[in-house]
């Protein structure tokens, strides 16, 4: 299973039970499909993201939204959301995050 959790407060926001499709948790909704590491909004077709690693950057701005957890982080054990801010995943600095993105564009 793969999470996705939120750069800014890291909230739990989407899961995958398989290799592409992610589903909001707060609404159960098929939300957005990974393709050769672009996230892809499922309702449009927006571009949405593209991964690094384990960080997806803004396809618009280059800056980091989600980052991805092969397991739910501590806080969030039963996959459901919740704050996890005891088990925070360390993000480089926004700077060097754009200069990594622009290097993978």
């Amino acid at each position: 299973m793969r999470f996705l959790y939120r750069v800014g407060d890291d909230e739990l926001f989407a899961r995958a039970t398989n290799r592409r499709d992610f589903v909001r948790v707060s609404d159960d909704v098929v939300w957005a499909h990974e393709s050769h590491e672009w996230l892809i909004a499922a309702g449009t077709g927006a571009v949405l993201a593209h991964r690094t690693g384990d960080v997806y950057y803004s396809a618009d701005t280059g800056r980091p939204l989600y980052y991805e957890t092969s397991e739910p982080l501590p806080a969030n054990a039963d996959g459901n959301g919740g704050s996890s801010r005891s088990g925070r995943h360390r993000i480089p600095a926004a700077e060097s995050m754009r200069r990594r993105h622009e290097r993978h564009r």
